[in-house]
């Protein structure tokens, strides 16, 4: 009956923290995790997680172009 939005009372998280709390997969996950075990700096890990990311992405961009039907 009432359809009420409260996307308003939540609190906006700026991108690279979102990006500390998302995983994609375990790599991501094993990654955070070896982060926090061996005290590395959050910048290092959220390059490597962007570069992951960016070249799975191409990867996956260039698989689907050569197996594209014809």
């Amino acid at each position: 009956m009432f359809n009420f939005n409260f996307n308003w009372f939540k609190k906006k998280e700026p991108i690279e923290e979102q990006l500390a709390h998302e995983y994609v997969d375990a790599i991501e996950h094993a990654l955070w995790e070896i982060k926090e075990e061996y005290d590395f700096p959050t910048e290092e890990i959220d390059v490597v997680v962007k570069s992951k990311r960016k070249n799975f992405d191409f990867l996956h961009k260039e698989n689907r172009k050569r197996n594209k039907p014809k």
